[in-house]
């Protein structure tokens, strides 16, 4: 829980990234929920081999369990087979399971909203035995909450990136119980609201935050959450602009706060205009790309003499936002050539800085930069033992080789991508890296082998049917017209979200997908009066 304290920027960056989003932080706790769930699965395995026993997990007082906990042990049901490991949930209360959040702001309503859904979605993925439930209700008291001793920004922070929803709750409680009537309480309440898709209570949440606050950069900031939650929550660009319209009434550029502020407002002000550039074609959208890029170039001019942590995480988002705005457009070089020049200063030529300076290269027309970027940034995941981006990886290579008529490297990396899909249990890849495999074996002549080898890796697996059946198809099945039908184009990011360790609702649209993909959404009204 402390890790924050150890991170290469400081601490206060982490902290401010989170509370400058509304979107739940996924990817790093999903990673480290794999790897402490795949330590837990190997042990039952030596011990199922060596007593030819099935274990039974009984777990008590399963209503007091924290989110993350419930995360590993729900992992780990799923990555083992019925004959290796039975689980039994007992509770001392009942379950709470409160469907409507009437009060924003009761955090024990909350509580009992979010306990509810977690326990509900657990019950649809494991049909789990269940004991002793009795006829009252828990209620819960801030007292059980153990904080990091860093103060309530700090406890949020940590709480949203584990998805620890409960205990961000139980440290706003603390404060609304002393009275503490502060805007940073009613916005972090506003955050936890929208990571658990509860998007009206964060609307309200927001507005009471806005009310509140003391200074007007912070309104401006309360400002630019709320024009957030209207993009890509309620998807109206008419009510994230009156956001924006006020939240530049509150800053001008006397100082480095405002600068910051006023530069948070410009990024929010070209993310939405990027988003409404998706309803446009020919020199109408070009236009207004053209504005959101010169916006987002004085962005960065506003805060470019500016020290510390805020301003050295808005110009690396916005950078980010440029490169993605360059994509977008199709100028996929300077695209490259953007992220390149930003992020090797600051993280390095990692995999994920691989991945996406390969798909880049790629679609530049470098292919073979672009698979060497790919191959390198595959290497180091798997050295990593980072599984869930390693299948990832494979799946964008095994693409990329197949565009490229590479059958036979196509189909090697579909094959092992399906072998790592088979491993996290992610039926919905596996189906995709079997459609791969096969279509491009098809093209080389290997197919039945390929079948062959296919089949052998599930033999011993509890696969659902519809990957079973797949590979019962006809041959006639698996076509290259087949392959361009049923097969997505990857991501040009590696995914900040894995549904398949997630017991979290993923949101409705993926706004980066949907923006490369020049998609079209309805974008209704859906914000309360």
């Amino acid at each position: 829980m402390n890790a924050w304290k150890s991170m290469d920027m400081a601490s206060d960056s982490i902290i401010f990234s989170i509370i400058r989003r509304i979107s739940r932080e996924s990817s790093a706790t999903a990673k480290l929920i794999d790897h402490l769930a795949e330590k837990i699965v190997d042990l039952v395995r030596e011990d199922y081999f060596l007593n030819k026993r099935r274990l039974v997990l009984l777990i008590g007082c399963s209503e007091w369990i924290d989110r993350p906990s419930i995360r590993v042990i729900n992992r780990v049901f799923k990555l083992l087979p019925f004959s290796h490991l039975r689980m039994v949930w007992t509770f001392s209360d009942n379950v709470p399971n409160l469907k409507v959040l009437e009060n924003s702001f009761s955090m024990n309503d909350s509580l009992k909203v979010a306990r509810g859904r977690i326990f509900t979605r657990l019950y649809s993925e494991q049909n789990p035995l269940l004991l002793g439930e009795s006829e009252r209700e828990a209620n819960f008291d801030h007292t059980n909450f153990k904080g990091s001793g860093h103060g309530l920004m700090a406890d949020a922070a940590i709480s949203l990136v584990t998805q620890n929803y409960e205990n961000a709750y139980l440290a706003c409680e603390i404060m609304l119980n002393k009275n503490k009537i502060s805007e940073e309480t009613y916005r972090i309440v506003g955050l936890v609201h929208a990571n658990l898709t509860l998007y009206d209570k964060a609307y309200e949440a927001f507005k009471t935050a806005s009310e509140v606050a003391d200074t007007n950069p912070k309104r401006a900031h309360i400002e630019c959450l709320s024009a957030l939650l209207a993009i890509k929550r309620f998807y109206n660009l008419e009510i994230a602009k009156e956001h924006y319209k006020v939240a530049l009434k509150y800053v001008d550029e006397s100082d480095a706060e405002n600068r910051l502020e006023k530069g948070w407002i410009l990024n929010g002000l070209s993310f939405m205009e990027t988003v409404l550039s998706s309803k446009l074609q020919g020199d109408e959208k070009e236009v207004l790309l053209e504005g959101v890029l010169k916006r987002e170039l004085k962005a960065l001019q506003l805060i470019k003499n500016d020290k510390g942590s805020g301003p050295l995480y808005l110009r690396y988002n916005l950078i980010s936002n440029i490169s993605f705005l360059l994509e977008i457009r199709g100028d996929y070089l300077n695209s490259l050539e953007t992220w390149r020049r930003a992020f090797t200063k600051l993280i390095g030529e990692d995999h994920e800085f691989c991945y996406r300076a390969g798909m880049l290269s790629w679609k530049a027309g470098h292919i073979d930069e672009g698979i060497s970027y790919l191959n390198k940034g595959l290497k180091q995941a798997i050295l990593q033992r980072d599984r869930l981006d390693t299948e990832c990886i494979y799946y964008g290579l095994g693409y990329v080789h197949y565009i490229n008529k590479n059958y036979k490297d196509a189909a090697y990396n579909f094959l092992e991508g399906f072998r790592c899909a088979l491993n996290l249990s992610n039926w919905d890849q596996a189906k995709k890296h079997i459609i791969g495999c096969i279509v491009s074996s098809k093209n080389t002549g290997n197919d039945q082998i390929n079948i062959g080898l296919l089949t052998d890796m599930i033999s011993d697996q509890p696969c659902p049917n519809d990957v079973l059946n797949l590979l019962k198809e006809d041959r006639s099945y698996f076509s290259d017209q087949r392959f361009h039908e049923l097969l997505h184009r990857p991501k040009t990011k590696l995914s900040s979200y894995h549904p398949s360790v997630d017991l979290e609702a993923i949101p409705e649209i993926d706004m980066n997908d949907f923006l490369i993909n020049k998609s079209t959404v309805n974008f209704k009204q859906q914000i309360p009066n």
